[in-house]
């Protein structure tokens, strides 16, 4: 059910572009990479205060990008849509008095956007924008445990809603620079996360 949705909502946003009134269309890949920060659910806080257990909030995060923009080159508003994945690196979860270590934490996230691009500056070849986008899409995060803990590793997922700001910098036709801050809002509830922001920047390949 969750891949279906989310595959829906991606052919709505690549179909809003196919009926848009664009004169350019300028697809790009690129890759990412920055820092991420868990916001845990009030549950999970009492669950770790109780076990005297110190969670992870700050992760490496590296990830993948594609999509498309279109719009006229020299006009102020561009539209766009773009797909995300993006993965971060395990941190460990330990006992707060002995430091001893329980296991790993990750998350893995695919999202979708449309993006609204206003350019601040340049129009002739290196053009700023400021970026506004939303979506949808899925995470997860993963537990690995190790070997002297009595629990099964688990993976949990759940459908979440993205905002995204940003900024654009376009060193030359084809490349471009980013930099975001997305937030991931989970909707499943009594989820271990209420909320992930991303901080990243991107190079992106404009062909």
């Amino acid at each position: 059910m969750k891949s279906e949705v989310m595959l829906t909502s991606i052919a709505a946003l690549f179909l809003s572009v196919a009926g848009a009134n664009a004169t350019e269309y300028r697809p790009f890949v690129g890759f990412t990479m920055g820092l991420s920060d868990a916001n845990y659910s009030q549950g999970m806080e009492d669950f770790a205060l109780a076990e005297h257990i110190d969670l992870p909030e700050d992760f490496f995060n590296i990830g993948l990008e594609a999509g498309v923009r279109f719009g006229e080159y020299t006009k102020i508003y561009n539209g766009g849509v773009m797909l995300n994945l993006d993965m971060t690196t395990n941190r460990n979860f330990q006992d707060k008095f002995t430091d001893a270590k329980y296991g790993k934490i990750r998350t893995a996230s695919m999202s979708a956007t449309y993006d609204n691009y206003f350019r601040l500056s340049g129009d002739k070849t290196s053009r700023i924008d400021a970026v506004l986008g939303a979506g949808l899409g899925v995470m997860n995060y993963h537990t690995d445990y190790k070997s002297t803990v009595p629990l099964d590793d688990n993976t949990v997922y759940s459908a979440i809603l993205v905002l995204k700001a940003g900024m654009d910098f376009e060193l030359t036709h084809n490349i471009t620079l980013s930099a975001a801050g997305r937030m991931f809002i989970p909707a499943r509830g009594h989820y271990a996360l209420d909320a992930q922001y991303l901080f990243s920047c991107a190079v992106k390949y404009m062909f």
